[in-house]
């Protein structure tokens, strides 16, 4: 390989990692939207809407419960292996499952098959996105050099509002269709869209180098017998934990603006349906503009100090926040749920490289996959399910939804805290100084 073309390689490992993630989030925000308008209908009848909206919702909660399993098989095989094959198998598994729920039979035509089959659809996405994250974190954080490196591996992280914007405008295409044309056919083109996605990520992500950091690590013996998910519940218990924690704001707090606001605000406050898959799209372009701002203030002024001033604006913003949604305004639910993004987002973008760093690189692909994994596992994909029940149990009311915001963003606040992080990459008195950074002195 010439000169010129290592030297490309951070740039094009961090292409890869976006796009590809991108393709991912897409495929798993399309069934997200599915499940909060129209999968009730179509998988599950019942002749209570409330129950037919939680059912669907469940399934959509089954994809987090699957990600642990993904993040232990895949991120063993990119922790002995190479953090590239894995990206390209959880790729291919992503996009075959959701083409495949696109082309599903309902319930009226197949029966109780038909949410079987999307039950375990939902599995394979779960397990494809488990083992996702963590190995685009890495592929793009383990080429870039230092001084970069906090720009560079929140690049994956960008795939998450991208695609949030194209499956939200995917389903504003398709949500003016007549009700029973959205039903039947509608719904299932975003869906059947991700086939060709696929094809591009696919292409681009082929062309990545294997992380150097890693194949330099492999080549230790002390290493080439380790178990990595042993390893890291024999020494590494507490940096799980604290991780776990670390991922909640930017995670289940993000569903909890989009997935959980999107049923609350149309089943509860009759809010159009429209209307609010473009605010949500508006989720995804004001998130563009806070990752790049939330890295840049992390690179000046230390990554904890940033991650801990977005979790405790988020804590002290989920009252104010509430109050304004249920207003079922639309003005004041644009100015809540945007407000929340900003602070969400920021945090979401640094916690990608600051995870990185609690773990030694042949653990690494293992130890943040599971604090991903695990993380969504128990808290983000029940998170939409209980906000839901709240709303049943105890009507439209802004404590309740408050609370359960309040506990996301207080646990993101602590972990970011007391999350022990290694010190020899560099980060606040590390950081070249802007002069120096520009070539100065």
């Amino acid at each position: 390989m010439t000169q010129a073309a290592i030297e490309r390689q951070p740039v094009r490992a961090a292409l890869g990692a976006f796009v590809g993630t991108m393709i991912e989030w897409y495929d798993f925000y399309i069934y997200g939207t599915a499940a909060a308008l129209v999968f009730g209908d179509v998988f599950f009848a019942s002749t209570d809407p409330v129950m037919g909206v939680l059912a669907s919702l469940g399934t959509f909660a089954i994809g987090f419960v699957a990600r642990p399993f993904g993040a232990l098989l895949f991120g063993h095989f990119g922790d002995k292996v190479g953090r590239k094959k894995s990206l390209i198998i959880t790729l291919l598994l992503m996009g075959i499952a959701t083409v495949l729920i696109g082309l599903l039979p309902g319930f009226h035509s197949i029966g109780l098959t038909a949410a079987v089959l999307l039950v375990l659809l939902r599995l394979v996405q779960g397990i494809a996105v488990g083992g996702e994250w963590g190995g685009a974190v890495l592929i793009a954080a383990e080429h870039a050099p230092p001084r970069w490196r906090t720009f560079l591996a929140s690049a994956p992280q960008y795939g998450s509002p991208v695609g949030l914007i194209l499956a939200t405008l995917a389903f504003r295409t398709v949500s003016d269709l007549p009700q029973e044309d959205f039903l039947s056919w509608g719904w299932r083109v975003p869906f059947l869209l991700s086939g060709v996605l696929i094809i591009f990520a696919f292409i681009i992500r082929a062309g990545i180098n294997e992380s150097p950091e890693l194949l330099e690590r492999l080549k230790e013996k002390s290493v080439q017998s380790v178990i990595p998910a042993k390893e890291i519940f024999r020494t590494k218990k507490l940096a799980l934990v604290l991780g776990m924690g670390l991922c909640l704001l930017g995670v289940a707090g993000f569903y909890f603006i989009t997935t959980l606001m999107m049923t609350f605000t149309t089943t509860s406050l009759g809010v159009n349906r429209s209307d609010m898959l473009e605010l949500i799209s508006w989720v995804g372009v004001v998130e563009l503009f806070a990752f790049p701002a939330g890295s840049y203030i992390a690179t000046r002024y230390g990554e904890r100090f940033l991650l801990v001033a977005m979790a405790g604006a988020a804590l002290l913003f989920a009252i104010p926040m509430m109050m304004l949604i249920v207003s079922a305004n639309l003005t004041n639910i644009y100015i809540a749920i945007l407000g929340a993004t900003v602070f969400l987002a920021a945090h979401y973008a640094v916690m990608a490289p600051f995870l990185t760093r609690a773990f030694p690189v042949h653990l690494r692909y293992t130890g943040i996959s599971l604090c991903s994994s695990l993380s969504g596992a128990i808290f983000s994909g029940v998170t939409p399910v209980i906000g839901v029940w709240l709303v049943h149990k105890y009507g439209v009311q802004w404590a309740p939804l408050s609370f359960l915001f309040i506990f996301i963003a207080g646990a993101s606040f602590v972990s970011s805290l007391l999350l022990p992080v290694d010190d020899a990459v560099p980060d606040e008195a590390a950081v070249p100084a802007p002069v120096a950074a520009q070539g100065g002195v």
